[in-house]
């Protein structure tokens, strides 16, 4: 495939999931009764529909991305990566069941239902944030040992750390910044998410494109070539005399 092609995805991935999240408010807090969450799919039906057609083609640009970072990774650090990145892809479907299986009967939805459904949603987030350890620790790694650049290793320092943090959202007290599902999860982890997949993607082409260059070679330094074997070879102080038509003759 051509070097581009991990860029191409990883900017497909951010763009389409940027979307999909801005594209509907975030589900009423863990704090609001189920008539809320009623209301809130009934305005947003259509939304989140669409929402779920944008996470699907971003996923599949995202397997693109995360087949070419799989690539670059050594054992054992490659399948912690593998295990992750397919975690990370279910826990995205099975999400989507839910959020985008609440918009098909809006008006028949249930507030008991709704709240239950909404919950089991909610804590996707929160859970999140080990599989996206489990593949931000192994790109670390192979950045501090020059298998991606430096760069990517601090955005992914940054991505782990903040990750590691936010696993406190699975325990977070109702209608709290730290609650599961609350602004932790959506406005601060899901941003770096996006942020994180998106460098990786550019970082891929560039070290592509790096290992594809050409050696230069300094011509200035002596090498055995076996096609000058046949050259004439000068001392110092000798001085080579072009051939003349009287030499070939001779």
């Amino acid at each position: 495939m051509d070097r581009r092609t991990p860029m191409t995805a990883g900017i497909a991935f951010a763009v389409l999931y940027a979307v999909a999240l801005v594209l509907t408010p975030r589900f009423p807090g863990i704090d609001k009764p189920g008539s809320a969450i009623v209301a809130h799919v009934n305005e947003h039906s259509a939304e989140m529909r669409a929402q779920a057609l944008l996470l699907a083609f971003g996923s599949l640009a995202l397997v693109v991305l995360l087949g070419y970072a799989r690539e670059r990774l050594a054992v054992p650090a490659s399948y912690v990566f593998t295990i992750g990145a397919a975690a990370l892809l279910v826990q995205v479907f099975i999400a989507t069941w839910f959020t985008a299986g609440l918009a098909l009967h809006p008006e028949q939805l249930g507030s008991g239902t709704a709240r239950t459904i909404t919950d089991v949603v909610t804590m996707w987030g929160p859970m999140l944030t080990v599989t996206n350890l489990m593949m931000a620790v192994p790109i670390l790694l192979a950045a501090n040992a020059g298998q991606f650049p430096r760069w990517l290793g601090i955005v992914a320092a940054v991505f782990a750390v903040e990750q590691l943090i936010e696993t406190i959202t699975i325990i977070g007290p109702p209608g709290s910044f730290i609650s599961p599902g609350g602004p932790m999860n959506t406005y601060l982890g899901a941003p770096l998410f996006i942020l994180f997949f998106l460098a990786l993607g550019v970082a891929l082409s560039l070290q592509q494109q790096r290992d594809n260059r050409p050696a230069i070679v300094d011509v200035d330094d002596p090498v055995d070539d076996p096609d000058r074997v046949g050259e004439p070879q000068t001392g110092d102080g000798d001085i080579v005399r072009p051939v003349t038509v009287e030499d070939s003759a001779n």
